[in-house]
């Protein structure tokens, strides 16, 4: 006659109740917390630092910036660096894996590019930035953000003044492909220009220029947020 000595503890788990329920428990919770991000909508982020030699000392202001939007990246984001002075060259495009992902490469905040010729133009890094969004969108339909962080933009050898109409024609362009734009520039005639000419269409924040972290944290902060914010409540462009 065999014997069953088989003893309470060695009992299948899920016939325990109490196991049973605890594993539930973790499960809807392990949902709870991927779900938000398996289901948060995708963006494309154009980060724009000014690398000209009057923002030579803005590295804290880049490192900034790149940290700011670290913190709002998701699984799936895409993230593109555009460096710009008198021109604007894209250096990186970067797909997120997690909100971790850029965090080293924002350590390196000294100038990618330096000035070919004296002048930062506003429209060349617009025009940049269109013609790369264009890019991107042939094969990543996603909504987009297009962040700025500058100095101060003046005409380049050989121009007169920005050309306002043109960056307005340009912004409307961008803006028609899905991608939201936000301008973080210091208090001055360039910041009352922007807010005047592209009144109601851009968010435009005042630029901390000084070595205080939190103030230049504080400064950029609204910008960054409202940005990745709308663009999260976007759809994907259909063509």
């Amino acid at each position: 006659m065999m014997v069953n000595y088989t003893t309470e503890s060695e009992k299948a788990w899920y016939k325990s109740p109490a196991i049973v329920a605890a594993v539930g428990v973790s499960a809807i919770a392990l949902a709870a917390f991927i779900y938000p991000e398996l289901a948060t909508q995708p963006i494309v982020h154009y980060r724009a630092d000014d690398n000209s030699s009057s923002a030579d000392r803005y590295t804290l202001q880049r490192q900034t910036h790149c940290q700011l939007s670290s913190q709002h990246y998701k699984p799936g984001d895409t993230a593109v660096s555009i460096p710009f002075a008198d021109r604007a060259v894209v250096t990186k495009t970067i797909s997120i894996a997690n909100s971790l992902t850029l965090m080293g490469e924002c350590q390196h905040n000294g100038r990618s590019i330096t000035n070919k010729q004296p002048g930062t133009s506003l429209v060349a890094l617009l025009e940049r930035s269109q013609s790369t969004i264009q890019q991107q969108h042939q094969t990543n339909k996603n909504p987009g953000i297009l962040t700025i962080v500058a100095n101060d933009f003046e005409p380049r050898q050989g121009e007169r003044a920005i050309d306002f109409s043109r960056v307005k024609t340009l912004v409307d362009d961008i803006e028609k492909q899905g991608v939201v734009i936000s301008f973080i520039i210091p208090q001055g005639q360039l910041y009352e220009n922007l807010t005047n000419e592209l009144s109601s269409k851009e968010s435009v924040c005042v630029l901390d220029e000084s070595k205080d972290e939190d103030a230049v944290r504080r400064s950029m902060t609204p910008c960054i947020d409202a940005a990745f914010t709308k663009a999260r409540k976007m759809t994907p462009k259909s063509n």
